[in-house]
């Protein structure tokens, strides 16, 4: 039987309103208990009702573990995702050559998991990152080739990740607080000479409307900005900077860009340098790694219905 870890972070709110239906979604995969086992860690990392955590757990059988598991660490979300990996993740007995990242408003369709993990299988070996389609509005709707699948970089919302890439890259990169810590992890995976794929017919529904008007309503614009000219500067430092011509080019982008008012992005620029010796630079340059505009990463298209 194939065993296949998931990892699942959530904060209260996601927990008490959507964990539930994820959950029993992940149970109802399409070969779990004759093909596939699975391991759900999820971590919590606010307070939540014990009651919800009983009945998680008790959707546990044979062949699906809920692990529910509460941290206390003010950290960025690939940190805390990391932390899963070490702690919980790469400590399971049962070997497993990939394991699911995704968030916990998610509503898997029954087929996902074969899709996903059948697609990294059939690559022999070569797909780092498989993607999963999210439902109703792709986030966002990326270019990508119909035949091969490839595409510039995977959204984390539902990913299938090599443990063997997830390894040699550290897992995700802890200088990146919130906000295109998925694009480096894909830009990564394309240096490591693997596949970055989307499969898009591995339908899950995204509960995008609920979470924004539940959690990020709660939190100020200035912050959300902030942290994404924040993340696009650490991409732009990290992958352009040893040209540069190039660095130049890309940063005039930043600045030109009118979305992001100018003293968040000073802002930005100022965290930036301070936090650059964390920051690993790739001389190397690969062509699905580019940057378009401000936030902006590849090739867009129209969202699939």
């Amino acid at each position: 039987m194939i065993h296949i870890p998931v990892q699942i972070l959530s904060n209260a709110i996601e927990f008490e309103r959507y964990i539930e239906d994820c959950v029993l979604a992940l149970r109802q995969q399409n070969g779990v208990g004759k093909q596939y086992k699975l391991t759900a860690n999820i971590v919590v990392y606010e307070p939540v009702q014990p009651a919800t955590i009983a009945r998680v757990k008790a959707l546990s059988s044979d062949h699906f573990i809920a692990n529910v598991i509460s941290i206390d660490r003010n950290c960025g979300y690939g940190e805390k995702q990391n932390l899963i990996w070490k702690e919980y993740t790469k400590k399971l007995v049962e070997p497993f050559d990939a394991f699911i990242t995704m968030n916990p408003d998610m509503i898997l369709m029954p087929d996902v998991l074969d899709k996903l993990y059948s697609t990294f299988i059939s690559s022999a070996g070569r797909a780092n990152i498989v993607e999963a389609r999210q439902f109703p509005i792709e986030n966002p709707p990326r270019a990508f080739d119909r035949e091969t699948l490839e595409v510039n970089w995977c959204s984390g919302a539902c990913i299938l990740i090599s443990a063997a890439f997830f390894e040699r890259a550290k897992g995700f990169d802890e200088a990146i607080y919130l906000y295109c810590e998925d694009v480096d992890l894909s830009w990564r995976a394309w240096l490591d000479g693997g596949l970055c794929l989307y499969r898009h017919d591995a339908v899950v529904a995204h509960m995008t409307r609920g979470i924004f008007e539940a959690r990020y309503n709660s939190h100020s614009v200035a912050t959300h900005e902030f942290n994404m000219a924040l993340s696009h500067l650490i991409l732009t430092w990290k992958y352009f900077s040893a040209n540069e011509a190039v660095h130049e080019a890309k940063m005039k982008l930043f600045w030109d860009n009118q979305w992001i008012a100018r003293h968040t992005k000073e802002a930005a620029l100022a965290q930036l340098e301070a936090i650059k010796p964390r920051i690993e630079r790739f001389a190397k340059s690969h062509p699905r790694i580019d940057i378009l505009d401000f936030g902006l990463y590849s090739d867009m298209r129209p969202n699939l219905i």
